[in-house]
């Protein structure tokens, strides 16, 4: 077991048989937590991240059976804040210090795309970062808040057996949910997701299928918490979900994804008074305080009994284990960590200021490019979305299926040379840390066996489908 935990800490990688083996033997949970938080340390430092957090509505159109504020319970004294009222919360958070704020609603059509962004461009006026929790939208509504300013979102799985999901989410589509987790990445979001540990049925199986999605998606955010039963919804007769199960998820997370953004969620210090703690120290390093009205944030009880957070506890809590606030906005690789130093926030497949570089090399492209691209372009190879000359944070790839998150380079003579295969080694580690797997070619190759390519190509495929 120690061997699986030791390879995820140097190659990020996992079989979903490992991830299950992992998850279903406790005898190592010690070793696990505290591997989890070296690479934490490593790739993210030891700064904590807070995010303001401004639950402005609890009107919601979906009826998911683990929430409290579902649609059909009737129970629940509803709310809506103004844009007014949402934006002194936000000038509140801004002046305590806070670098971002977290919108967060139900799914409540009244704010709609064009006025969530009149409110987000206000916020935006100050030196903030804006992160979105309000659920499914097209992708036309996802690029107008993403115009307006918006630098993150987050849209949890929940889980991603999708029978399971149809079960808990009575109405909804599991492909929709995907759709828009891909079109939030494609349309440049910090993109965060997540699971519920703990519902009916759920398996460890469906937890490590779970965990391969985040790497799939390359999810710059991923928020894990323990289920914990509402009593006025169809699970209030289950038992709440397994905290260490859910720390172990999170802890796995941490090191497939070892740069991103995971919060220490309110759920785990409800179940249990370290529970927060405990996943800090498990690969955790963000943690959301709520600043919404003390009269609203009972009426957004998605799950009874929320704890809140004591900042003058929390910062005697965090000093403990070594731990300080950040002053930082926080994105992905935004850390002083040396092995996020070089990272280039927000995005993951983060394209910075190599889009002109970008551009001026899809004009002056070498042959063998230019036949690989005739045959992959316009979807024609497995109808898979091929992207050339892309920037990802400070290089440029010359191939890329982002939803597989594979890169195709083909190379020339040039790449024997010394000083060439160092720069190559740098940029395969900058980019495999990134969660992406890299496949190189050589020219002659493109040149004299290009089914063979291809065939290698499907191969790989057919092995991360798996």
């Amino acid at each position: 077991m120690q061997k699986l935990i030791d390879k995820a800490k140097v190659e990020h990688t996992l079989s979903k048989s490992e991830i299950v083996e992992i998850l279903k033997d406790n005898s190592l949970n010690d070793y696990l937590f505290k591997t989890a938080d070296e690479i934490r340390k490593n790739y993210t430092g030891d700064e904590v991240y807070l995010r303001a957090l401004i639950e402005f509505s609890n009107i919601c159109r979906c009826d998911c059976k683990y929430c409290g504020i579902r649609r059909d319970n009737k129970n629940v004294s509803r709310y809506r804040l103004k844009k007014d009222e949402i934006l002194k919360l936000a000038d509140f958070a801004v002046q305590s210090g806070y670098k971002t704020i977290v919108l967060q609603s139900g799914e409540d059509m009244f704010f709609t795309a064009e006025y969530l962004a009149e409110i987000i461009k206000e916020i935006k006026q100050n030196d903030v970062a804006v992160t979105l929790s309000i659920g499914e939208r097209t992708f036309d509504e996802y690029k107008i808040l993403k115009e307006a300013g918006a630098d993150r979102f987050l849209l949890r799985i929940e889980t991603t057996d999708e029978n399971l999901y149809k079960k808990m989410h009575p109405g909804m589509s599991f492909e929709n949910r995907k759709r828009c987790l891909y079109d939030l990445k494609s349309l440049g979001f910090e993109t965060g997701t997540g699971s519920l540990v703990g519902l009916p049925e759920q398996t460890v199986e469906s937890l490590a299928d779970d965990i391969l999605f985040y790497k799939e998606l390359n999810a710059d955010m991923v928020g894990i918490g323990p289920l914990i039963v509402h009593p006025e919804t169809p699970l209030k007769d289950e038992k709440n979900g397994d905290l260490i199960l859910a720390i172990k998820v999170l802890a796995l997370t941490r090191l497939l994804l070892p740069d991103i953004n995971i919060p220490a969620t309110t759920a785990m210090e409800t179940l249990h008074p370290q529970g927060r703690i405990w996943a800090l120290q498990a690969g955790a390093n963000v943690i959301m305080p709520n600043v919404t009205f003390e009269k609203c944030r009972k009426n957004y009880e998605i799950y009874p009994d929320k704890v809140s957070v004591d900042y003058s506890k929390l910062e005697r809590d965090l000093k403990q284990i070594g731990r300080t606030i950040s002053k930082k906005h926080g994105f992905r690789g935004n850390s002083d960590s040396p092995l996020t130093r070089h990272f280039v926030p927000p995005s993951p497949a983060g394209r910075g200021k190599n889009n002109n570089i970008a551009k001026t090399l899809r004009k002056n492209v070498t042959p063998q490019e230019l036949k690989f691209w005739n045959i992959v372009r316009n979807n024609k190879f497995q109808n898979l979305k091929f992207k050339r000359q892309y920037p990802i944070g400070k290089y440029i790839v010359d191939f890329v299926v982002i939803e597989k998150m594979l890169v195709i380079e083909l190379d020339g003579g040039g790449h024997n040379t010394n000083n060439q295969q160092k720069y190559d080694e740098e940029r395969t580690q900058y980019l495999t840390s990134r969660g992406f797997k890299i496949l190189r070619f050589w020219n002659d190759e493109i040149d004299k066996n290009i089914e063979g390519v291809f065939e290698k190509i499907s191969n790989v495929l057919q092995k991360k489908g798996e």
